[in-house]
């Protein structure tokens, strides 16, 4: 099953629920670019 929600096009499989979603290329261009990770926080 294809559907959108929330302007996001999201697909699920009918027979084991799994589910995929896809962006417009404008919005994962603009998050993409200025992504940076500055470390990784471990809770002791």
């Amino acid at each position: 099953m294809l559907y959108f929600e929330n302007n996001v096009e999201k697909m699920e499989c009918v027979q084991c629920h799994y589910q995929q979603t896809q962006t417009d290329k404008e919005v994962t261009q603009a998050s993409r670019q200025s992504e940076n990770v500055i470390g990784v926080f471990k809770p002791e």
